[in-house]
């Protein structure tokens, strides 16, 4: 019998808070060192994002449950580069998890899905991609204010391994391959941060299958709530220019997961 199933609900609920915190303990110790694009969202300290680890993570069945934020520190981009890039990185983040697609069958769009459509894709389990571009803090060292972007995956937690270690190193493989969309190769490896939605300062982060939707909406209804959502839409440190949101998802009926390629499952169900 699994130990867990041999705990009270108590004891149960304080064993994977233990775990998913030493998991995220190890998450931060591999966390970009270039902190441009995160300053605003982030602390900087190792201490000081262990001790906001407010969020009832033993209520979650998976870390992922509320989705992935990735941010990217990008070298010298634009918007167009940037935006052209939403699509290949999309397929990057399902390549590292052993799910091979080709672009013609990712949809991109600017337009907010439909609910009908978006709770489909949540039904059928298929990652929903929602990408953000914002202005750098400050000019560059040319004079010129460049651009990065952040990306929101909800959905991929069905993908992604439950136990610690092959959690960890699956995440890594996801950093490492979007590392190639920083634009530059001396700071690939440093310019990707990768986390767990609902963590930090925006840890009461209320999303739900039921109401990604309307969660989806806040920049519209509910613009000054504290959420991630809302953080992406605004681009605080140039705010007189507004990017639109882009939204991306696999178009076939269900995702090919490549078995011969994926060594890593999940216990999720």
């Amino acid at each position: 019998m699994d130990l867990d199933h041999q705990l009270n609900p108590i004891q149960r609920n304080q064993a994977r808070l233990s775990k998913f915190a030493e998991w995220n303990y190890q998450q931060i110790g591999h966390t970009s060192t270039s902190r441009a694009t995160l300053k605003p969202f982030f602390k900087d300290t190792q201490t000081s994002k262990i001790n906001e680890l407010k969020y009832p993570y033993y209520e979650l069945k998976h870390p992922y449950q509320k989705g992935m934020f990735i941010s990217i520190s990008s070298h010298k981009l634009f918007y167009d580069k940037l935006i052209s890039n939403f699509k290949r990185q999309y397929q990057s983040v399902l390549k590292a998890i052993g799910i091979k697609v080709g672009r013609d069958d990712i949809k991109q769009v600017r337009d907010l899905p439909s609910e009908v459509k978006i709770n489909e894709l949540i039904k059928k389990k298929v990652p929903i991609l929602i990408g953000a571009i914002h202005d750098n803090p400050s000019k560059d060292g040319d004079g010129i204010r460049y651009q990065h972007s952040h990306l929101f995956i909800y959905n991929i937690h069905h993908y992604l391994p439950s136990n610690n270690c092959g959690l960890n190193e699956l995440v890594n493989r996801i950093r490492a391959y979007q590392g190639r969309f920083v634009g530059s190769k001396y700071i690939k490896d440093d310019g990707v941060d990768v986390r767990p939605v609902g963590t930090y300062q925006h840890y009461e982060e209320d999303i739900t299958d039921d109401d990604f939707y309307n969660y989806l909406l806040h920049p519209i209804n509910n613009p000054r709530k504290e959420t991630l959502i809302n953080y992406m839409k605004n681009n605080r440190k140039n705010p007189d220019v507004n990017y639109s949101m882009t939204y991306l998802y696999y178009t076939k009926d269900y995702m090919p997961i490549d078995l011969t390629n994926r060594t890593l499952t999940t216990e999720y169900k």
